[in-house]
């Protein structure tokens, strides 16, 4: 049971700090923000307007946030 919760802290550590970084990173420079994570304009929208109470209770969801985008597959497997 203790890995499991380990692993649970884990993710909900990785979708804060993916979360916390989107956000700064949009509010910044919205249209690198939306190249670079692969966002559209609602979900860059979304993120950007997210406050750290919202970041904090989306990342607890305990699900991973973001996912690997086909194009950067090829660079792992290619």
């Amino acid at each position: 049971m203790s890995e499991k919760h380990d692993l649970q802290d884990e993710v909900v550590e990785f979708n804060r700090n993916y979360l916390s970084f989107a956000n700064r990173l949009i509010r910044e420079d919205r249209e690198n923000a939306k190249q670079l994570l692969g966002l559209s304009d609602e979900v860059a929208s979304m993120i950007g307007n997210l406050t750290p109470g919202q970041i904090k209770a989306l990342a607890a969801s305990k699900k991973v946030v973001c996912g690997l985008r086909a194009e950067e597959a090829g660079v792992l497997f290619g």
